[in-house]
This record gives structure tokens, sequence and C-alpha cells, in this order.
């Protein structure tokens, strides 16, 4: 049995389908992000599982127990918002201990609670001060305090880094992780970043237009996305996708303006995805190799390159492929200039084949 539980949840408002039959299991410790484009229900989600929505249909059971109509204040569940939510007239140390003080939790436990949450967020000299004499990292870390005082059994975050610039993102991502392999709490963290979700979860759930298109490990959906939504979404840059058809018989072949692809070494998903059919062949920017390292590969072809674009600790390359514009890194110290002849390359392996009607993975 897992710790957390889903089944066919589905949220209504009015005649508009927000969440559309949700299944979700989750084991104990474990870290859940939810990420897809706005709007597509992340925080919708989050919100019936906190008990901020009621659901319209479904069960969501917690260790066991079903908590569908329990107050949110039952559910033993911590929520760290994007918006900080402190009071401005109390300390750092009033918020983190306002909830216990709520409760009827003695001042020296309170004490002790708030002291070993400080020591373990580092701001230990920050107790005294309001939330405006805070920058926003460090009221990120108080909100984060007044969720981790209570040691609920379940932790859930929606998108607490959207406000942060990029620098300190990247720092309190960090800290985040470092928390969850300290404490083993079970967390679900909702953001529309693909950086957090594949550096934070060890189960990724993609999201569209109210229901998940994949639940795996950050890997899996990376490598093998199941459609080609999660396959552009996931990514940066994005994946490379050339439209074209892919030609089935004893050595199925992608086919496209000047190139054949041979697949013999693509993993296609049953037998019936061999069936010739107009297709969308997707490569990743990294999978593509160039010069000698192309030579090497199952499939080269020669190009020219289009654009340069320098990204710091790479460079990213923009040039045509099958008569389509694909993109793929190369070393930061690789000098290239527009116009310059070159030989890419790739393996068949790597790549993700969608049927050009349903975009399902073949």
């Amino acid at each position: 049995m897992a710790f957390l539980e889903i089944d066919g949840l589905k949220k209504r408002f009015g005649n508009v389908e927000i969440l559309k039959g949700i299944d979700v299991e989750l084991e104990k410790g474990g870290f859940l992000v939810l990420v897809g484009p706005s709007g597509c229900g992340k925080s919708t989600l989050l919100n019936t599982i906190a008990g901020l929505e009621n659901i319209t249909e479904g069960e969501i059971r917690v260790d066991g127990k079903a908590i569908n109509d329990l107050h949110p204040s039952k559910r033993d569940i911590a929520m760290v918002f994007q918006s900080y939510a402190l009071y401005p007239n109390m300390t750092v140390a009033g918020n983190i201990a306002f909830g216990m003080e709520m409760r009827g939790v003695p001042a020296d436990e309170r004490q002790k609670a708030i002291d070993k949450v400080a020591k373990t967020l580092q701001i230990g000299h920050l107790l005294q001060r309001k939330p405006s004499q805070l920058s926003g990292g460090q009221r990120q870390r108080v909100a984060m305090g007044r969720a981790l005082v209570r040691d609920p059994k379940l932790f859930l975050f929606d998108e607490p880094l959207s406000n942060l610039d990029a620098k300190l993102r990247s720092e309190l991502r960090v800290e985040i992780k470092l928390l969850h392999r300290r404490l083993q709490n079970t967390m679900i963290y909702v953001t529309h970043d693909q950086i957090e979700a594949m550096t934070l979860a060890d189960r990724i759930a993609v999201m569209k237009g109210g229901a998940i298109q994949q639940l795996d490990a950050p890997q899996t959906i990376y490598n093998r996305p199941v459609n080609r939504f999660v396959a552009g979404f996931l990514g940066s840059p994005a994946m490379n996708f050339l439209k074209g058809e892919l030609e089935a018989d004893d050595a199925p072949v992608f086919r496209a303006d000047g190139i054949s692809v041979p697949l013999g070494r693509y993993a296609f998903d049953g037998d019936n995805g061999r069936a010739a059919r107009p297709c969308i062949f997707g490569i990743r920017p990294e999978h593509i190799a160039l010069g000698d390292a192309a030579k090497a590969m199952p499939f080269t072809a020669e190009s020219t390159v289009e654009i340069v674009d320098p990204m710091g600790s790479d460079t990213l390359v923009w040039t045509k492929l099958g008569g389509q514009i694909v993109s793929f890194r190369v070393e930061a110290d690789k000098t290239l200039s527009n116009g310059d002849a070159i030989r890419i390359g790739f393996d068949p392996a790597r790549a993700s084949l969608f049927d050009a009607q349903t975009d399902s993975r073949l």
C-alpha cells in the first residue's frame, strides 16, 4: 500500500472539469513533482490534497486513511505557498510558532521546535526580525520553517521559488533537496520549471489539461516520453522534432526531405508501432554529435551552420536536417560560424518516434 493514494480524482467548477480522473501513488518518503504549463491543474490538485478545495469525485488516502471529508486542520499536512503568507506584524520566531501556539503547545516545547528548525534552515540570526526586514529567500525559508515545525505526514509546496531570482532559486533548490534527504518526509512540489522538476523529484507527474500525461522517474520521462507533449515540455532547449514517414519492412526507416534514418536499434513500444505511417522523429540537442564524433554514429549527414548561439558553458548550434531546423550542443571552445559546412550524426536508439495523428510514442 502506497503512503499517498489518489484514485479517480475529479474536480469541477460548475460545468468546467478542471481535474479529469487523477490517479497517483506515492511511497512514504517520496518526492513527487507536479509539472506542466500554467492552467493545467497542478495547484488545484495540490489544493484538493490540502483540503483547500473540495473534490467532485474520487478519493484521497494518506497512510491508508481517506481524508476527503477531513477539515484541512485535521489532515496533518503542511503547505508552503508561493506568496510566503507570513504575518507582517510578527517576528520570524512568532510566525514559525504561531500554529503551535494555536494548538496549545507549551512555550518551552515551542522554543525547542523553533530552535531546531532555525538551525536546520540556517535562520537563527533572523528570529527577532519582521518579514519586512527579510529578503525573498529569507522569507521563503521562514515559510518553510513554519511548515517544518509541525512535523506533518505530508509537505506540499506550491511554486515556492517562482518569486525569486535565478541564482537564489538555484541555491534554495539545493537546500530543499538536502532538507528532504535529511528529514525523509513525503513531499509534493508544484512547479512550471522543468529544471526544478528534474533535479528535485524522484517521481514526476507531467500534467496537461487537467490530466496526467506521464507519471514516472525523471530519467524515464526524459528518455522515453509517452507522447510528443511530454517530450517537448521537458528539456532545455526542447527536443528537435522532424516530420516525415515511417517506412516499415524488415529494417524500419524514418524518411524526411533528403534523409533516411535506419531505426534498427530503436525500441518500438510493441510490434504495432512498426506499421508504416506519417510520424514525428524526435532527437534531443545533446544527443546530436559533430565532426569526428558524428562519423561513429549509425546515422550521419552533411549540413550547414545556420545560427551559433553561445550559452556560456556550451554553445547551441542551429542547422537544417531533413529540410527542417534542428539544434545541437557543442563545447564552448568549439569555433563555428554561420555558413560553415559540418557533419552531424546521432544514434537512433536515443531518439523518440511519435505517431503524427495521435502524438503517442511508437
